[in-house]
């Protein structure tokens, strides 16, 4: 009698990288940690980029605590580039190294009176509208929204928009409550009518 050995899910997807794609992976999300495309010329999906990233992150973590599991040159390679994307003090290095780019690219005043003029208020209409009502009709405030930039104003929107979704969400609720509760007291009341 022959017995099938199944194949698990690990040992049937690290077939679909080898130990040069993890490798390639990891100096593409070093470079650029917010790029998820991951391999160039490669016909993975996004799906399955995520989940290697998330297990080589994961190696990454256990090699940190004990350095012992260390046990091939490739664990090694893991292990150090992991360090400058996941180590504590990538963090700081990644600050610092925007913070210098940020100070070397000083913007002209050309060019701000140009960006301020691309900024369309249109985009962020939570935000707006919170301003609009807070600034009783006044405009004024629309200047100091686009000298903020695109950026800024996306988040300050996201952050307007979950903040109204709460809002209805509680609404619901609390009209749900209400009309539980008045569905109590009318049949309340149709018990004390029937008992006199």
């Amino acid at each position: 009698m022959t017995k099938t050995i199944s194949k698990s899910p690990e040992t049937t997807h690290s077939r679909v990288f080898t130990e040069n794609d993890e490798i390639q992976l990891l100096k593409t999300l070093l470079k650029s940690p917010n790029n998820s495309s991951g391999l160039p010329d490669s016909n993975l999906t996004k799906t399955q980029i995520a989940k290697k990233v998330k297990r080589l992150k994961e190696k990454y973590h256990k090699f940190a605590r004990s350095k012992s599991l260390i046990k091939t040159p490739h664990d090694g390679k893991i292990y150090e580039i992991g360090r400058k994307i996941w180590g504590r003090n990538a963090a700081k290095e990644k600050e610092l190294h925007e913070k210098e780019l940020h100070e070397n690219h000083e913007v002209s005043e050309e060019e701000r009176a140009i960006e301020i003029e691309n900024v369309n208020l249109d985009d962020f209409p939570f935000l707006v509208n919170e301003m609009t009502t807070n600034f009783q009709r006044n405009d004024y405030f629309k200047e100091g929204l686009r000298r903020l930039g695109k950026e800024k104003l996306k988040g300050m929107n996201e952050k307007w928009m979950e903040l109204k979704l709460e809002e209805s969400e509680l609404m619901v609720n609390k009209v749900q409550l209400y009309h539980e509760h008045l569905k109590l007291v009318v049949e309340g009341s149709k018990g004390s009518s029937s008992n006199e």
